[in-house]
């Protein structure tokens, strides 16, 4: 990395963990509608579990995963996991103020994510099962107890569906740099993770309420943040520091390069 790509890469650290850090801070100490007009307060400050998940993921994934290594490196990461798991445990059952309360969902997604974004790259190609497979539990928990454990942690869920498709499907980059990745899949996933937040909240409340296409919608309405944390994390590797993989352009001049080299010999 040269020192321009060095000074940036912190520039853009700085920026990512520092705001969230900074915006995590005004939501809970309940002061975001003096910096922001109350409106836009309102908006920003309802999203705080996706800002959460991504300032600890992407900590996680950017400076623990690296300097993983050694037999403590699988202790070290359930004991990680475990105490995600309590803090989100205890958040669920408290009797705190609802923007601490909150938190629980992306805790308890972390529990689970912080030692799948360890594993070796790349996984297994069933993993393109993995979301399809949650969605389809979420669509029978739904069904089957409208106010149960999928209701009540919609976002953990959402995580869960997300983390595999974003990094083993869509941007293998991120964890796996030999890993070929598709600029215009990447670009339509981050268009999709955008649009389904702004889509839902401008939609309105209203439109939440009711059966059929208004029920998903209100389920739309509890994941969203799980889309907004996944989005902030793959912008900040594959936008910000460039950890695209392989795109097909590369593989081509790869490709080459290597017949030239056997034509040469």
């Amino acid at each position: 990395m040269s020192r321009n790509a060095g000074v940036t890469a912190r520039l853009i650290s700085w920026l990512f963990y520092g705001g969230l850090t900074l915006l995590l801070g005004l939501i809970l100490a309940n002061v975001l509608g003096d910096v922001l007009p109350a409106t836009l307060a309102r908006r920003v400050g309802y999203n705080s579990e996706g800002y959460l998940f991504a300032l600890v993921a992407a900590a996680w994934i950017q400076f623990a995963r690296p300097r993983l290594t050694g037999a403590w490196k699988w202790p070290l990461v359930l004991a990680v996991a475990l105490v995600c798991l309590v803090v989100g445990v205890a958040l669920l059952n408290s009797d705190l103020p609802s923007r601490f309360k909150t938190l629980n969902e992306p805790m308890i997604a972390l529990a689970v994510v912080i030692p799948y974004i360890v594993l070796r790259r790349p996984v297994t190609n069933l993993v393109v099962l993995v979301p399809p497979l949650i969605l389809a539990g979420i669509l029978a928990g739904v069904m089957l107890d409208p106010d149960g454990i999928v209701i009540n942690l919609a976002e953990t869920f959402g995580y869960w569906m997300l983390v595999p498709l974003a990094f083993d499907v869509v941007d293998r980059g991120i964890l796996d740099p030999d890993a070929s990745t598709s600029p215009r899949l990447r670009y339509a996933f981050y268009a999709v993770l955008a649009a389904v937040p702004v889509a839902v909240s401008a939609l309105g409340v209203e439109e939440r309420v009711g059966g059929g296409i208004h029920a998903w919608l209100s389920y739309l309405g509890r994941i969203h943040e799980s889309f907004i944390g996944v989005l902030l994390i793959v912008l900040l590797f594959a936008v910000g520091f460039g950890r695209t993989g392989r795109t097909g352009d590369d593989e081509t001049v790869a490709q080459g390069t290597e017949v030239g080299r056997t034509s040469a010999r």
